[in-house]
């Protein structure tokens, strides 16, 4: 419902079953970081049988993709027979620093090669070559200039984090309510000091004196919103 209204839905599945991996529309297959295999996902099985790669009747076309990256199924063992594992040393993974043991990278290697030479990535690299020489101008105008490293600009920012923080303010009233308490008792405690000030010398310093605390109780006070951007910046980095 939301993702019809326009929004981008992000969210991650683990070990899909069947009746969800068939709504996949495209496939990208990633190991050792390289790609294995990038197109329509109705296309992959299909694919991998292709290139000597069955999948077996009845199992689920994630758990097949999976058993032949990490060397467990009957086809990549057969397969080995043919292209014997030159270096089997252990890659790291840089999201978690551990060492992916269970990955064969002979492999991984034969399975990456065999996709370069498909015509699915050929047809990926046309379209990203047609991309390229479209932003060509534009990326060495940018180059030359001031470089950009936002996709929008200042005022859109400011509208929408705005935005995002009246809505904060919105449904948790508890907070700003606090805030206008503390200020009008503030005021009513200053106020009551400096009333009936006369129009004199002594006058004249009192409402400097009033005036200095009031600025200097703003700023202090205002210190305590850089919380909000320390703790949002994970957010929206």
């Amino acid at each position: 419902r939301l993702s019809r209204r326009g929004r981008t839905i992000i969210f991650s599945i683990h070990q899909p079953r069947y009746s969800i991996f068939k709504l996949f529309d495209s496939l990208t297959l990633l190991a050792l970081g390289k790609v294995l295999y990038h197109g329509p996902a109705k296309q992959a099985l299909e694919y991998f049988s292709s290139i000597g790669y069955e999948c077996e009747p009845f199992n689920n076309p994630a758990d097949f993709f999976l058993d032949i990256i990490n060397g467990d199924s009957t086809a990549v063992a057969a397969s080995k027979e043919d292209h014997r594992p030159v270096d089997t040393g252990k890659e790291v993974s840089s999201e978690n620093g551990v060492a992916e043991d269970n990955v064969d990278s002979s492999v991984v290697d034969v399975l990456h090669q065999k996709y370069l030479n498909s015509s699915l990535y050929q047809s990926t690299k046309e379209a990203l070559g047609k991309v390229e020489l479209g932003r060509g101008s534009k990326q060495r105008v940018s180059k030359q200039g001031h470089e950009i490293t936002y996709a929008n600009g200042f005022l859109t920012q400011l509208y929408w984090v705005s935005k995002r923080s009246l809505k904060n303010l919105i449904r948790n009233p508890q907070a700003s309510i606090a805030q206008i308490a503390v200020t009008v008792i503030l005021a009513l405690v200053v106020g009551a000091i400096f009333f009936g000030v006369k129009l004199d010398r002594s006058g004249i310093q009192n409402r400097v004196g009033s005036l200095f605390f009031v600025t200097t109780n703003q700023c202090f006070s205002s210190v305590s919103a850089i919380e909000l951007f320390i703790r949002d910046k994970k957010l929206f980095v």
